[in-house]
């Protein structure tokens, strides 16, 4: 068991059809890059989270060539050698396999792999889990953060563990990850107690993670990942299977791990998220923007440009940019996507 403090590198993952939060995210500017929540975009917030525990030549980030220069634009002091570049989006998996192989000559430290658009909170709380994950990866774990659920939420996939085997302090082995449950399987996990939700964040050594791929998907190893391989072309990766680090390896391996997080987490799925995080108006309308509203409840309005005026509505979500409107019903508002797909290109 190593008793010396991991090196943590932080590799965020930078990119997306910006489709949830779409019109007002797009692919040419994703989630990450709108200021929602602060007057920092949310992956520079992202960033400052984590930098008073990995400095900024160890934090990396996966992204596509089109980002780049946003990317610099908002965090500044941005290289080469903080880039790992995606020749196209082919899921979570791949990404994580290109940010092993820019870590290969450092095989004993850890990743902490994050979505760049994640909400946390506090910082001090988030900091002090991370090291208790970068732990139980000192000890070949493959980790994975899971958050007490506080709703029967059906959008999320979930972890079940058995307290009954805890690791270290405050870690437990993987039971079982569960698909996103229907609602009254969510709420039969959220009595339990025994289930989390699976945040999509995660914490393993390098070659702990590069021999899961070995072990668990060889095409993905043998392109990318064995040695003697050579970086990816645009073709050649475009053949990779485009699937999720849950799907290729944390499903299969034996030795993945779970550390319960004590901090406040949201993945900001889609609008409809703003409500738990703006203040509310008397009528129960939240909005970022100009709002004129007259006999509207339960609105959610976004005016980037003008303003938005309500009349007579209710449970809607309202986004307005310079050149796009959307309404829909709120309870509608995941299934964005859906509608993006009958554009016009």
């Amino acid at each position: 068991m190593a008793n010396r403090a991991p090196e943590i590198h932080g590799i965020l993952l930078v990119g997306g059809k910006g489709e949830r939060f779409w019109p007002l995210s797009t692919p040419e500017r994703p989630k990450q890059f709108l200021r929602i929540f602060s007057d920092k975009t949310m992956v520079a917030e992202t960033v400052d989270r984590i930098s008073s525990l990995i400095p900024p030549e160890r934090i990396h980030f996966v992204l596509p060539p089109h980002l780049v220069d946003i990317l610099k634009e908002e965090i500044l002091g941005t290289t080469e050698r903080n880039l790992i570049i995606e020749p196209e989006a082919r899921n979570t998996a791949p990404a994580i396999a290109l940010a092993a192989r820019a870590l290969n000559a450092e095989p004993d430290s850890v990743m902490t792999v994050l979505p760049a658009d994640h909400l946390i909170s506090p910082r001090e709380t988030f900091l002090s889990d991370l090291k208790a994950a970068a732990s139980l990866a000192q000890d070949g774990y493959l980790v994975t953060f899971g958050v007490p659920p506080d709703r029967p939420e059906t959008g999320y996939g979930y972890i079940e563990i058995d307290r009954n085997k805890p690791l270290r302090d405050r870690g437990f082995k993987v039971t079982r990850f569960r698909e996103k449950p229907d609602r009254r399987t969510a709420g039969r996990y959220l009595k339990s107690g025994n289930y989390l939700w699976n945040s999509g964040m995660f914490v393993w050594r390098v070659d702990v993670i590069t021999e899961a791929f070995r072990m668990h998907h060889t095409e993905i190893y043998k392109s990318l990942l064995a040695p003697g391989t050579t970086d990816p072309t645009k073709e050649s990766y475009a053949r990779l299977e485009g699937i999720s680090i849950d799907y290729a390896i944390m499903e299969k391996a034996g030795n993945t791990a779970v550390l319960p997080a004590r901090f406040r987490w949201d993945d900001v799925g889609s609008w409809t998220a703003l409500e738990r995080h703006l203040e509310p108006s008397l009528d129960k309308n939240v909005n970022i923007g100009k709002l004129i509203t007259r006999d509207s409840e339960g609105c959610i309005a976004i005016a980037e440009d003008g303003e938005i005026a309500l009349f007579g509505v209710r449970d809607l979500v309202v986004v307005k940019t310079k050149d796009k409107v959307l309404v829909c019903v709120k309870d509608r508002a995941a299934e964005i996507k859906k509608l993006l797909s009958t554009r016009d290109p």
